[in-house]
């Protein structure tokens, strides 16, 4: 059962007017948000050493100095909105963790890729529809890339922007898939909020991060999606940054790839 009514009308009044900009994922600030509404190119080209699975598009790369054959944590990065794969991978230079990230491609739009359509108001409904969406076919995706390698623990998931949201939605939609989830600068739509958790439905451990100066991605909706995440069960932790607006700057690029190395950690290490 999914929470809607009031909490739902709440949301349409958060509902951000303005198009994402291209994803920021390291300036201390984000350059103006762009107003284009160019359409999709159906022709940008594919990293050389892209590969697929479920239908999905994906680079991958081994961290740690680890083998590709080697048995490791999945940790799934997903792009934002106008980004690409092989330039989201720079977020997690210097990943110090023995790992196997998987870097997947949206759909072409403009110089880069999207994950669901944009209008030039969205609502939750629309959010809602978009992440399920494409959430399904990442869930293909991780379903197969987990039959396929050789593979320590639950797969982690990671993104901004859209990307944060659809690690969120990950988790709630297909929580068999996952282990750990970390939205950055996300939110949960309203419709997928859940209002009950049945006892011994696989459950993520969410841990989130996001600028309370964001103007792009509401941050009060995050905050509203990791209080009714906990009220259901969920371990679900917001850290702040204040004064950051739809950004990945130095310290919380820090702190996230501290907190994925702990999950890798957990990931190589299960509880016996």
């Amino acid at each position: 059962m999914l929470a809607c009514g009031r909490v739902k009308q709440r949301f349409a009044l958060l509902a951000f007017a303005l198009v994402f900009p291209a994803c920021q994922r390291a300036a201390p600030s984000p350059s103006p948000a762009s107003t284009s509404t160019s359409a999709p190119l159906p022709d940008v080209a594919l990293a050389a050493d892209a590969r697929s699975a479920a239908g999905v598009r994906y680079l991958e790369r081994i961290t740690g100095g680890a083998a590709p054959g080697d048995t490791l944590p999945l940790v799934i990065a997903i792009h934002g909105h106008g980004d690409r794969p092989d330039s989201f991978a720079g977020l997690f230079d210097g990943f110090s963790g023995r790992a196997r990230f998987i870097f997947p491609y949206g759909e072409p739009y403009g110089e880069g890729f999207s994950w669901f359509a944009l209008t030039s108001r969205l609502n939750p409904d629309a959010i809602a529809a978009g992440t399920e969406r494409a959430a399904d076919r990442l869930a293909g995706m991780i379903a197969a890339l987990v039959a396929e390698r050789p593979t320590l623990g639950k797969p982690i998931v990671t993104g901004f922007s859209q990307g944060g949201m659809l690690s969120y939605t990950l988790a709630v939609l297909h929580p068999e898939s996952l282990g750990e989830a970390f939205p950055v600068g996300g939110l949960l739509a309203p419709p997928h909020w859940p209002s009950t958790w049945a006892t011994g439905k696989a459950q993520a451990r969410i841990e989130a991060f996001h600028g309370d100066a964001d103007r792009t991605v509401p941050i009060e909706v995050d905050r509203q999606t990791s209080t009714r995440l906990r009220a259901v069960g969920f371990t679900a932790e917001l850290h702040e940054y204040p004064g950051v607006a739809h950004a990945v700057p130095i310290a919380m690029r820090r702190d996230l790839q501290a907190a994925i190395e702990a999950a890798v950690r957990r990931a190589a290490s299960p509880p016996h």
